[in-house]
């Protein structure tokens, strides 16, 4: 729990309200499947400066795609402006994986596969990558399964970009031509040096000259339009976890009432 002025907020309040700030007004952007932080993320940028967004979060009442079918379809027609990504692994270009932990043919855990990562990861114009944890573990030098990545060889057709990589300590953003991830940003009292500690690859803090900056930590409007409107919006897709972490705001809502 971190504590700036009177309101004081979680590391996912804090986590929805950063990649908030990075959604435009009029952009398409997709959630996917078990991604409760990006769902409220998209629905409290609809409620503050993107109110004409079009908003299609994989398990809402009014999908309005048969399936998924014709979600990737649109996609494909280049009709996807944002989507979320994450990965049991991420590497220091961004790469995924989804698949398996340990040798591929005896793995050490087996995950549930890269469902539509290898379309959405070619095909949407800005893809933002989260993990609501950051350790070694998580961000490794290399992969043990590459699932989806940002770039291709030459001559294989690559529409998006990767826009950052989101976590509880801060925000990572290619780099160069090659596009390798270094640290652009820490959370409120996290130092730059914390982030390379439980990161298992460089950073590349040694080539600053100048400070890492700090994101400006939730404001108390966003805070109290993601408690008392958008966890409202978001119980209905992710009721558990819109009980786990704002229960408390949502009865208070609903005595208001």
């Amino acid at each position: 729990m971190s504590e700036i002025g009177v309101l004081s907020y979680t590391s996912e309040e804090a986590m929805i309200c950063y990649l908030a700030r990075e959604l435009h007004n009029h952009e398409v952007i997709g959630v996917g499947n078990n991604s409760p932080i990006p769902a409220a993320a998209a629905l409290l940028a609809k409620s503050l400066h993107a109110r004409d967004a079009s908003i299609y979060i994989l398990g809402q009442c009014d999908w309005p795609f048969q399936g998924t079918k014709e979600f990737f379809d649109l996609m494909q027609r280049g009709g996807m402006d944002v989507f979320f990504l994450s990965g049991a692994q991420i590497d220091s270009y961004g790469r995924i994986n989804l698949h398996v932990i340990g040798d591929y043919t005896k793995p050490k855990v087996r995950l549930p596969g890269g469902a539509g990562s290898g379309v959405v990861y070619y095909t949407c114009k800005r893809i933002f990558l989260f993990k609501t944890d950051h350790g070694i573990k998580g961000f490794p030098e290399n992969l043990d399964f590459v699932s989806s990545t940002p770039r291709s060889e030459q001559g294989v057709y690559h529409r998006s970009q990767l826009a950052g990589v989101y976590t509880p300590l801060g925000v990572m953003k290619p780099s160069g031509r090659q596009g390798r991830l270094q640290l652009a940003a820490t959370v409120h009292g996290v130092q730059p040096f914390e982030v390379q500690e439980r990161t298992g690859f460089d950073l590349g803090l040694g080539g600053y000259s100048a400070p890492i900056p700090t994101l400006e930590p939730p404001t108390y409007q966003e805070l109290t339009t993601l408690r008392y409107g958008v966890s409202q919006e978001l119980r209905r897709i992710y009721p558990l976890f819109a009980k786990q972490h704002f229960g408390t705001y949502m009865s208070q809502a609903l005595v208001k009432t």
